[in-house]
């Protein structure tokens, strides 16, 4: 269901948030009034709507909140991945500046078949909370093809270095990138703001029974299921229809395709 949800379109996403908050609000405030008919006829509003104002309050700070850190583990998601990209690039770069395209060529070849995999392979793996095998697989004689090269003057050494470090480097971007995949708002997060929505939308039913302010309740919670579809969807930022997409990579592989020295 989370992950149907998750690749919505972002302006069916807006009114599935929209629509569901109104059509819970409105099921709750008939149950309450009838309860408030029942039970208390003669109940008095005042201070209910003083505490709804309170929780409304509190609710758009925690959910203000929890979208800045929604926003914040986007953009590190986001630098994680253009750092991996640009890794790749410089090692490839690397390879063809070495001067032995003998030693180089198939490094180069399985480098790119490396960075072709994380888009085809491992994006959609993350996707789904996994990380994809033959990812990691390919990733080895990348790793290898550079630690078997044997420079033979103090040029081909000192690229040699900055290769072995760039090699190791690529493999933390790749660890780096699978951790982010499962950035997330911490789940106490989600289950405190349910709860106050729901307090809310419980204390909002002891409000004078008018269509009008039916509808500005209704307006109110529409505004907060926005908050929520916003924050809901920079929340596990390489997930969904609006995750990062592998774009950076995708430009380092037309790059590298075309390099030639």
């Amino acid at each position: 269901m989370i992950y149907f949800i998750n690749h919505l379109p972002p302006w069916l996403l807006i009114i599935f948030f929209s629509v569901l908050v109104v059509i819970c609000m409105l099921i709750l405030h008939k149950v309450i009034r009838l309860l408030l008919d029942k039970y208390t006829p003669d109940y008095k509003d005042a201070l209910a709507l003083n505490i709804h104002n309170s929780v409304s309050t509190l609710l758009a700070l925690i959910v203000a909140f929890s979208l800045v850190q929604a926003v914040s583990t986007y953009r590190q998601a986001e630098h994680i991945i253009r750092q991996e990209a640009v890794r790749i690039n410089n090692l490839d770069r690397l390879l063809t500046r070495y001067g032995s395209p003998e030693a180089t060529d198939p490094v180069r070849i399985a480098l790119k078949e490396y960075a072709q995999s994380i888009v085809v392979d491992e994006w959609p793996e993350m996707d789904e909370g996994h990380h994809s095998a033959k990812t990691e697989a390919l990733f080895k004689p990348v790793s290898k093809g550079v630690i078997e090269m044997k420079p033979s003057n103090p040029r081909e050494n000192s690229i040699y270095n900055e290769m072995l470090r760039l090699a190791d480097s690529l493999a933390d971007s790749r660890n780096d990138r699978l951790d982010a995949a499962e950035f997330a708002i911490p789940n106490i997060f989600w289950l405190i703001i349910i709860v106050m929505l729901v307090a809310k939308t419980v204390l909002s039913a002891f409000a004078e029974r008018t269509r009008a302010t039916d509808i500005v309740i209704g307006a109110q919670m529409v505004c907060f299921a926005t908050l929520l579809c916003l924050t809901f969807s920079f929340d596990e930022p390489l997930k969904g229809d609006s995750g990062l997409k592998p774009l950076p990579i995708v430009e380092v592989i037309e790059v590298i395709s075309k390099r030639t020295s």
